[in-house]
């Protein structure tokens, strides 16, 4: 779907949203900004379960937030960059791997994907309609394709984000 296809890309979408938000930073208490990529419905995911088929892509039906994020094309990760300089590659210890992740704009920390969209009321996880409408969409009508082990179908609450 992009120039450059990746070769190990296991979501792809004709469009995506980049999400917006703001939290606290465990290691020094200040309000940080937070990205995060998600996919409206009718985006493509590699069935990776399938036998011996590479291309076993299927179709939902489903908003989706992506996390874990190991492999992003270079249009995608120059407009990231432009939004935020403090989401960039991190190499993380306690999942041993490399992945586009979120640091502290102030102290520089590490914000991990696992608190971050994973735990409730985690900044891209809310558990109230008052907490989703804390975290802005932005639609880009452009191809996306990203290599993510991390995949959240139909994020409660999504259609009370702002711009969903």
């Amino acid at each position: 779907m992009s120039a450059i296809p990746l070769p190990d890309a296991s979501v792809r979408s004709p469009t995506y949203y980049v999400a917006r938000t703001t939290a606290l930073c465990p290691a020094c208490g200040l309000t940080t900004r937070l990205l995060a990529l998600a996919l409206p419905p009718l985006h493509e995911i590699l069935d990776a379960e399938s036998s011996d088929v590479q291309d076993d892509w299927q179709r939902s039906d489903a908003n989706a937030f992506l996390f874990y994020v190991e492999q992003l094309p270079e249009d995608v990760q120059r407009r990231l960059e432009q939004l935020s300089p403090h989401f960039r590659l991190a190499q993380s210890v306690a999942t041993q791997s490399i992945y586009w992740a979120n640091h502290c704009e102030h102290c520089g920390t590490l914000l991990g994907d696992h608190e971050l969209h994973c735990e409730p009321d985690g900044a891209f996880a809310p558990s109230s309609e008052a907490a989703a409408a804390t975290i802005e969409l932005l639609k880009t009508n452009e191809p996306f394709e990203a290599a993510a082990s991390g995949y959240a179908l139909e994020p409660e609450f999504f259609g009370s984000m702002r711009g969903s």
